[in-house]
């Protein structure tokens, strides 16, 4: 990622607040004290996690904007120079199109490193929020252009700031995927979580545990990654299967867990793998992710998502974040949808304007049912 040089940059004019801007390539050369000062209790986005983020995501440029007013930092957003990067675009023609502009004409996009969160951190008063926003865009636009990209992209983006009224200058809001789902933990331990729920849910858990039982699928929870080479195949499995560009930084996100709170969820058939999920944290917040199921085998799915439950509670968990799809499933878990599943893209072209909206899946909540 370069030097770790901080470079000052003019504000954005018409700002008001007296700011400073930085661009800075890696967080790294950010003091954590500094860093954790702005939204302590944003999930996936203090500095350890951030670093992990660039560690994990070799291909991806990190580039970090940090606000400060008068030595304060009131404002920041972490950017990533991306080639590589999985869109769900409507078809596979569409995605061959845009992987081949991206590959060119890279995107720069500012959300928190590999979670369904924003990366964008701005304060609460409404002037300087609006301050703060008009001098990030600006500079992320500028540095857009010295970098030849083809997209500026803000994911993750609450629906409320997800209109164009909020935003300077041209861009557009899309709705890019379906919405992720949070699950809020409360409860002392696993056996009090299930008590709570309803009557069919404590049912369908029964008997997925006793079917799973019935055909010897043993679930294992561990501290680190094991069997990767056995793991990949069924991660790209459950790409394929939702029809999802395969993650191109799994093999190193998976090398890279033991840098942040993490554990490693397998199902096992007779010794073979038929199973796997990464349960990744950042302080009280944890995420499942990566995913890999043997199709062959029913019951996988639901053993690996009730043991991330499971193991959630015991550790003292605050959320667990479920990623989209098997909503319904999900959702008689006790998950809720969040609400932050759209972008506001911005484009170096009319053409490129025009891709940006053919984003948009119009479709919330389409994704199929695992199992039943």
């Amino acid at each position: 990622s370069g030097s770790c040089i901080a470079v000052t940059r003019p504000v954005a004019r018409g700002t008001r607040s007296n700011l400073e801007l930085q661009v800075v390539p890696g967080a790294g050369s950010i003091a954590p004290a500094i860093w954790d000062r702005l939204a302590p209790d944003r999930p996936f986005a203090s500095h350890r996690w951030t670093c992990f983020g660039e560690a994990a995501l070799p291909g991806d440029r990190p580039y970090h904007l940090l606000v400060q007013r008068a030595g304060e930092p009131v404002a920041r957003a972490s950017l990533w120079l991306a080639r590589e990067e999985p869109l769900p675009l409507p078809s596979g023609v569409m995605r061959q199109g845009a992987a081949r502009i991206f590959r060119r004409w890279p995107l720069l996009i500012c959300r928190a490193p590999l979670a369904q969160v924003s990366g964008l951190v701005l304060p609460g008063d409404p002037a300087l929020r609006r301050d703060a926003l008009h001098t990030i865009v600006a500079a992320a636009d500028e540095l857009g252009r010295e970098l030849g990209s083809s997209f500026l992209y803000f994911d993750y983006t609450e629906a409320g700031d997800a209109r164009s009224d909020v935003w300077p200058g041209d861009f557009v809001p899309v709705e890019v995927s379906g919405p992720g789902t949070r699950l809020e933990l409360h409860w002392p331990d696993f056996d009090t979580y299930l008590a709570s729920l309803s009557k069919s849910a404590r049912k369908d858990y029964h008997r997925h545990t006793n079917r799973a039982a019935d055909r010897a699928i043993e679930v294992r929870v561990q501290p680190q990654v094991t069997r990767l080479d056995e793991a990949l195949p069924l991660i790209r499995a459950v790409e394929q299967q939702h029809g999802t560009v395969p993650h191109p930084y799994a093999r190193q996100i998976l090398e890279q867990a033991a840098h942040v709170d993490a554990a490693w969820i397998t199902a096992e058939r007779a010794g073979r793998l038929v199973g796997c999920g990464l349960l990744l944290g950042d302080g009280p917040d944890h995420m499942l992710t990566l995913l890999g199921l043997d199709y062959g085998e029913r019951f996988v799915y639901f053993q690996l998502l009730y043991a991330a439950i499971r193991h959630a509670i015991a550790s003292g968990v605050r959320h667990l974040y479920g990623g989209s799809g098997a909503y319904e499933f999900k959702q008689r878990l006790g998950f809720q949808l969040l609400n932050n599943h759209y972008s506001v893209i911005t484009a170096r072209s009319s053409a490129l304007r025009w891709l940006a909206r053919r984003m948009s899946t119009n479709q919330p909540g389409a994704y199929p049912v695992m199992e039943s």
